[in-house]
């Protein structure tokens, strides 16, 4: 069966200055969800930091029901901003897209012996490291690139976990802190800005018994952290801005991991982070790479 138009979208080609404020009037005329994606193919460097730096030119997505007039959504929206960005209202078929996203989303396998099993499936091999996971609305289940390579770095270096004090900075789902659980971490920090990625990754590693090793918080409660392993999976603006924090939270001798960085972006990364780490060659992935340091001890 054809599946039917029950959404229409309303999108917008807009500028930095303009998104939120358009963001707020869409949602206050009843929009269901609003997407911010790049329009000008242009890298976004915000995950891990409070003050978000967006794309020169933003398409926005604000999705409604069909039935609504856009018209009166339109007309809702000028009483804020009169003079609104080029739009054009596209229609979306609906779909099951939970039912969708899950068959998309089989076991995989990272290193020799870590898996990332979706909690509806039954892991392949059950005497291996087994993660069950369900990101919700969180980030991160281990198909983009830079989760991929934290996670075979992880499988493949269980002695610099096993019995550690385990740092996850921007946790999204709780994917790299759960393996290092899993793995054999002593205890784990799983930090985000997102409230929702707190919550999903609390709900993850309840499912996967580890729990009980986690702190879980925001960035403005890690005062006390000393890790001996530093994982920062996000992107190399923020991971530039907040290098010396990162560097006071890790102990003399430790390591860190600071992936989410383009290649031509690693120069960047290591001028910030060489004061305080030595570092090996990069690991990278198709566009994407992975910094292993250690703390410089003096």
């Amino acid at each position: 069966m054809e599946a039917t138009t029950h959404w229409v979208q309303l999108v917008f080609i807009t500028e930095t200055t303009t998104a939120e404020l358009l963001s707020d009037a869409l949602e206050e005329a009843g929009s269901a969800a609003i997407t911010l994606l790049d329009a000008a193919d242009q890298a976004l460097f915000d995950v891990g930091q409070k003050e978000l730096e967006w794309w020169d030119q933003i398409r926005l997505i604000a999705l409604f029901d069909a039935a609504i007039n856009i018209d009166q959504i339109l007309s809702l929206v000028k009483q804020k901003i009169p003079r609104l960005p080029p739009h054009e209202v596209l229609p979306l078929k609906d779909e099951n897209w939970e039912r969708a996203w899950m068959s998309r989303f089989k076991p995989m396998k990272f290193g020799q012996n870590l898996w990332i099993c979706p909690s509806w499936e039954t892991p392949p091999e059950p005497k291996d490291i087994n993660l069950m996971l369900d990101p919700g609305m969180a980030f991160g289940t281990g198909t983009h690139e830079t989760t991929s390579l934290c996670l075979t770095w992880l499988a493949e270096h269980a002695e610099l976990i096993k019995d550690k004090t385990v740092v996850d900075y921007g946790c999204g789902s709780g994917i790299l802190a759960i393996a290092a659980a899993k793995i054999g971490a002593e205890s784990i920090w799983a930090v985000d800005i997102e409230q929702q990625s707190l919550n999903s990754t609390q709900e993850n590693a309840s499912n996967n018994q580890v729990l009980d090793i986690f702190t879980i918080t925001g960035p403005d409660e890690t005062k006390d952290i000393k890790a001996n392993l530093f994982i920062a999976n996000i992107l190399a603006n923020p991971l530039i801005k907040l290098a010396p924090l990162f560097a006071k939270y890790t102990e003399l001798g430790g390591h860190i991991i600071l992936s989410g960085i383009l290649q031509e972006q690693i120069p960047d990364v290591l001028e910030a982070y060489t004061p305080f780490f030595t570092f090996k060659e990069p690991n990278c992935k198709n566009e994407w790479s992975l910094l292993e340091g250690a703390r410089i001890t003096q």
